[in-house]
């Protein structure tokens, strides 16, 4: 049974008058959904954006004191990475109003290991700044 809503790919045959629907996860594009955003000069490239963007959603969390407390808000750190994803060193650059919130996303990068990047970022330390916009929906 095919439940996808996307045209057919080429080569393959959709049943006539059927719609196709996919279960998936939608592909990345110029327009980012995500509660988060990230900011570098370096020359890391969409595919290693969308990467990274997956390693977060895997090992973000929202805080339980947070949500009991009912915050929310914005929070932005400095990670300074090397190329390989060791993470050097993380600097909370902007607070939230939460201090549950603003530990959340600095434990997030403190001493992680996220994903390596691609060869066109060299092989000096390279510095992003992480936005993480918390929001409660009750």
């Amino acid at each position: 049974m095919d439940f996808s809503l996307v045209p057919p790919s080429p080569g393959s045959e959709a049943a006539p008058g059927k719609p196709r629907l996919s279960l998936g996860l939608p592909k990345r594009g110029a327009e980012d959904s995500s509660p988060f955003s990230l900011d570098t000069d370096a020359e890391v490239g969409p595919d290693w954006r969308n990467v990274l963007s997956e390693w977060v959603r895997d090992h973000a969390y929202y805080p339980r004191q947070a949500a009991a407390l009912g915050q929310h808000g914005s929070t932005r750190v400095v990670v300074t990475t090397m190329p390989n994803g060791r993470v050097l060193s993380v600097e909370m650059e902007r607070r939230s109003g939460s201090p549950w919130l603003d530990l959340a996303l600095e434990g997030l990068f403190r001493g992680a290991r996220l994903p390596p990047m691609p060869k066109s970022a060299g092989d000096q330390p390279v510095t992003f700044r992480f936005t993480m916009h918390y929001i409660l929906i009750r």
